[in-house]
């Protein structure tokens, strides 16, 4: 299994969703945020190589799949928050890297998307709630991946919340990154030694994958599942 920071975090928000996800490959209906942010994201993007705005629209819409619960309008709003302008960097670097020199070591991927000359990244954010950027370890690990891309020491990492025109930013230091880079190989090794387990004691899915519920429930499309299968009470919000 390759690694990404969404798999690593959802697996600490609930494993028995992140087994759903990943381990059992069911889909997930793409909800309104995530088709949002695919646009915006999409839109800003090719804004950034130089292309108009309105065709910048139109091609973040299509990215999105033309999704019902959004309009270019809403779109639009968004990306003219983002403070931007052509060729101010280089835009969605994918990255795919060894958490560690071991031999097996856990592969995370991801993209990033900007880098700018000056040696920080960016990380666009549709959310409605502004949060501090120290609170994921997303950008931290981000740093760490365009450290070993680029060789450098430390990273200015932000995220940029569009809806408040407002940056959270931190100057990501080799110890920030380090705790990021172990956090990361512990989580993943954690997987591996369940799914491990799982192949040996394939009854024992509910002790390996527990369900955690939590406000999150109300956003998630096994919630009803879980309720059913585990006698919980129906998460606020559901």
């Amino acid at each position: 299994m390759i690694f990404s920071f969404s798999r690593l975090n959802l697996y600490e928000q609930c494993p028995y969703r992140f087994y759903n996800k990943y381990v059992l490959g069911k889909e997930e209906p793409i909800t309104q945020p995530l088709a949002l942010g695919k646009a915006v994201h999409k839109a800003i993007e090719d804004k950034i190589k130089g292309i108009a705005h309105d065709e910048a629209l139109l091609n973040g819409y299509l990215e999105a799949g033309f999704h019902e619960g959004i309009s270019q309008k809403e779109i639009s709003d968004l990306v003219k928050r983002a403070p931007i302008q052509p060729n101010m960097g280089e835009t969605e670097i994918y990255f795919k890297l060894p958490l560690s020199d071991e031999k097996d070591s856990p592969v995370i991927q991801g993209f990033i998307d900007l880098y700018q000359p000056d040696g920080s990244i960016i990380d666009w954010k549709t959310n409605r709630l502004p949060y501090d950027v120290l609170e994921s370890k997303q950008i931290a690990l981000y740093s760490w991946a365009i450290s070993q891309l680029k060789g450098t020491d430390s990273i200015k990492g932000s995220y940029y919340f569009l809806r408040f025109g407002k940056e959270s930013s931190h100057l990501f230091t080799h110890e920030d990154m380090e705790k990021a880079r172990k956090w990361a190989i512990k989580v993943a090794k954690e997987i591996y030694e369940k799914l491990e387990l799982l192949d040996i004691l394939p009854d024992e899915i509910e002790k390996l994958f527990p369900v955690q519920p939590s406000r999150l429930c109300s956003h998630c499309p096994f919630a009803w599942e879980c309720i059913k299968n585990n006698c919980l009470q129906t998460p606020h919000g559901i």
